[in-house]
């Protein structure tokens, strides 16, 4: 009897044995994990790819200056853990980008994603992370909508859509004797169609007449006939609500047809130096740019990151660089104060936790929506991009007119 259960008592030893050495039991990841693997899908070709690489250079920068200071410590572990990036090419197509993230969830399962960029891509993709409860700061999606949909795994990067253009709203009715008529040309994409609707919203009002409302193609490249129309209505500012690179087409032409208002803004543009400034040359000066990150606003490591990427990269991070590594720098914290890669922890410390970025302050709502809004203009002055208001922030003054 007593041979019988020794025999039960090695047979049990060796079955533990086995189960506590075969891979991928909880046993062995817990003790045997070298690395943190986080996944996303980006445009690095087709119509996207110009604002598209800029953030996935913002997620390299942010991987390499993370794995320099020995990783993300989680706390369950005991260490700290180095990070490593998968990503796959989505070709500027929104169906590609949702299999990538359906792929990079149930077949290499990742650890953690970050988003792709776009707020079309955004807004599909981010169905399945929800779907798999995988929290995922969307480093470039600004249109309300997103936002919308009761979704817990989604936190906010950019301003909202709702938000964004405050700033020019402003100061253009402080403007309001020599700024009387304004006239939008916006490009089709879920983006820039939420901005133009918040803008029309912020100048019901205030006197500002809006002379030409004219929607382009996404990625549109001939503006001659749009562009005579509204110069036609004479008015006294012009906004482009765009995306790269439809404004560089817009802005050359604007000079070959002598279209000159007293007041051009552009949502994107001179943030992106070779594609924009240096391209256009001389006719970009005195261009008003909607602000979304500036390496010369207050907030800590926001100076530090311009000089590394530029020396990186050699040229310098246009405001898309910026989010994606402001979105990792959210993810990054949310690991470290939940203290675990267990992701649906980490969601509720996103909504609780307070976080420091190269943007200043996040602090997620309900929704995932920062509850710190910026709203600023920048202004190119000597082929410079200079804070040009609010005064409490800028370190120029406007040039009008342009």
């Amino acid at each position: 009897m007593l041979s019988a259960f020794a025999g039960v008592r090695v047979w049990l030893v060796a079955v533990l044995v086995a189960v506590c050495t075969v891979p991928g039991t909880a046993v062995a990841q817990a003790g045997g994990k070298k690395e943190i693997v986080i996944g996303y899908s980006i445009s690095m070709t087709g119509r996207f790819s110009t604002s598209a690489l800029e953030v996935h250079r913002g997620y390299e920068l942010w991987a390499e200056e993370v794995n320099k200071q020995g990783g993300i410590a989680v706390k369950d572990l005991g260490r700290k853990l180095p990070v490593k990036l998968l990503h796959y090419d989505d070709s500027s197509d929104t169906s590609n980008a949702i299999r990538n993230y359906e792929r990079l969830i149930t077949r290499d399962q990742v650890d953690l994603l970050l988003s792709p960029w776009g707020s079309g891509h955004n807004f599909a993709i981010s169905a399945v992370t929800e779907k798999h409860k995988y929290p995922v700061p969307l480093a470039t999606a600004a249109a309300d909508a997103i936002f919308q949909r009761g979704f817990k795994y989604i936190f906010e990067t950019t301003q909202l859509a709702s938000n964004m253009y405050n700033g020019l709203a402003d100061y253009l009715v402080t403007m309001k004797g020599q700024i009387k008529t304004v006239a939008i040309a916006y490009e089709n994409f879920l983006f820039t169609q939420s901005l133009r609707t918040a803008f029309l919203a912020r100048l019901k009002g205030t006197g500002i007449e809006v002379v030409a409302d004219e929607q382009y193609p996404l990625g549109g490249q001939d503006f001659t006939s749009l562009l005579l129309k509204v110069k036609a209505a004479k008015p006294d500012a012009f906004l482009a609500i765009n995306i790269m690179p439809s404004v560089v087409y817009l802005t050359r032409q604007m000079a070959e047809t002598g279209f000159k208002p007293k007041f051009y803004a552009v949502t994107m543009g001179p943030m992106y130096e070779e594609a924009f400034v240096q391209k256009l040359g001389g006719i970009t000066d005195g261009i008003v740019e909607n602000g979304f990150w500036h390496p010369d606003l207050p907030f800590p490591g926001a100076r530090k990151f311009y000089d590394e990427y530029s020396a990186k990269f050699k040229t310098a991070p246009a405001t898309d660089a910026a989010y994606a590594f402001i979105g990792a720098q959210v993810l990054q914290q949310g690991v470290e104060q939940a203290g675990t890669l267990n992701r649906e922890k980490i969601a509720a410390t996103l909504h609780s936790g307070k976080f420091t970025t190269i943007l200043g302050p996040y602090e997620y709502d309900e929704n995932g929506v920062n509850k710190h809004q910026l709203s600023f203009l920048a202004q190119l002055q000597n082929g410079k991009r200079v804070l040009v208001w609010p005064k409490e922030v800028a370190n120029a003054a406007l040039k009008f007119p342009y």
